[in-house]
């Protein structure tokens, strides 16, 4: 339960010879900059709450999707992006399975911590008789409810740098503070599902997005490493990402646009416009929503995270090879062999200076934790 309850366009340019040329592209470069970190922070858009899916999206269908709709568009109207209106609806999730009901508290004698009544309602469970979230009817409202909420999640010092699970609980009080950390990757893709594939990672530059929602860590940097189980390499060409800790299930989302060419094992690798791959690594098959042969667009959900083959834990392996690149500038990225890598890591680029060349940071310091495992 709830709330003092206590309970339960960067268009791919390759470097011209004429130096006037290559100039030209280190301003786009710049510009294509500034444009990236204001995609990143932009509000998310509004959706039909009459027009979603008729088939159900992660378990949940109907009304309840309804009610997630409601939920995006209160966020929406406070100017708040993406990762806001999935913890929306995650915290909705949690507290009433996204269906506006009472559980009776104030009729079946059920107390908070301190001895007073409850009298948790509506979607977020909020307790009208406090005073606080407004009247009984109000937080029956799923756009009032919703509204209250997110006016409190803003309130919280580095809410979006926080796990999601943990910002929540600061408005929510939950008995639990994780309790809400395996309703993530649910609310993840009803988000896209409701908002589209436009909707992407939450946050794009061109024709690059990132391969999660906003928020995730690094827990796995590009490079020679120890190997941290048996069959995973001790030269590392990728990164690792997850929203800590570890949750199975978030969406994943193709960096840039191109061509799946390989779906085994707990991989998925696309070739793109410009010939180089890019792979996503640790999903199970059945996760994974596309097939050979498919054209992809950027910011398209592709896959769930999972926790396959050689693995510490439920992330996502990100990794980029330029065999094949006809792109000038992806070109001039220094590859694994380069460093001392083993020939299995030739090609191999650190997607992190993959980003850079488009203007965006894969983990920037105001969201991004680096937690190595």
């Amino acid at each position: 339960m709830s709330n003092e309850k206590g309970t339960g366009a960067l268009i791919l340019i390759g470097v011209p010879a004429a130096l006037v040329a290559t100039v030209f592209l280190l301003i786009i470069l710049v510009f294509s900059g500034t444009a990236a970190s204001a995609a990143c922070t932009e509000a998310a858009g509004t959706v039909n709450p009459n027009t979603v899916p008729a088939d159900p999206v992660a378990g949940y269908s109907g009304e309840q999707l309804t009610n997630a709709a409601y939920i995006m568009n209160a966020a929406s109207a406070l100017t708040l992006d993406r990762t806001a209106q999935v913890l929306g609806v995650m915290t909705a999730m949690g507290e009433s399975s996204l269906v506006n009901v009472g559980y009776g508290d104030d009729l079946t004698g059920v107390t908070n911590p301190d001895g007073s009544p409850t009298s948790s309602l509506g979607l977020f469970q909020q307790q009208w008789n406090l005073g606080t979230w407004g009247t009984r009817e109000d937080v029956i409202d799923p756009t009032h409810a919703a509204t209250a909420f997110f006016e409190r999640l803003v309130s919280v010092a580095d809410w979006q740098s926080l796990a999601p699970t943990l910002a929540i609980h600061q408005v929510q009080g939950n008995a639990d503070p994780f309790h809400y950390e395996s309703f993530f990757g649910a609310a993840d893709q009803i988000v896209t599902a409701l908002a589209g594939d436009s909707a992407g990672g939450g946050c794009a530059s061109g024709t690059v997005a990132l391969p999660l929602s906003a928020g995730f860590n690094m827990t796995g940097d590009y490079g020679p490493r120890e190997s941290p189980v048996a069959g995973a390499s001790s030269w590392h060409p990728a990164s690792d990402l997850q929203h800590y800790p570890n949750p199975c299930g978030d969406q994943i989302y193709a960096i840039t646009e191109g061509t799946v060419t390989l779906i085994a094992g707990y991989q998925v690798s696309i070739k793109s416009a410009d010939g180089y791959t890019v792979s996503y690594l640790h999903m199970k098959l059945s996760d994974v929503s596309v097939k050979v042969g498919d054209a992809v667009t950027t910011g398209q959900p592709i896959a769930l995270v999972g926790n396959e083959g050689p693995s510490t834990g439920c992330h996502l392996d990100l990794r980029i090879n330029t065999a094949g690149s006809t792109n000038d500038a992806v070109n001039t990225l220094t590859a694994g062999e380069d460093l001392g890598g083993p020939s299995a890591v030739a090609g191999f680029v650190n997607p992190e200076e993959y980003f850079t060349l488009f203007g965006m940071e894969l983990c920037p310091a105001g969201s991004c934790q680096r937690q190595y495992l």
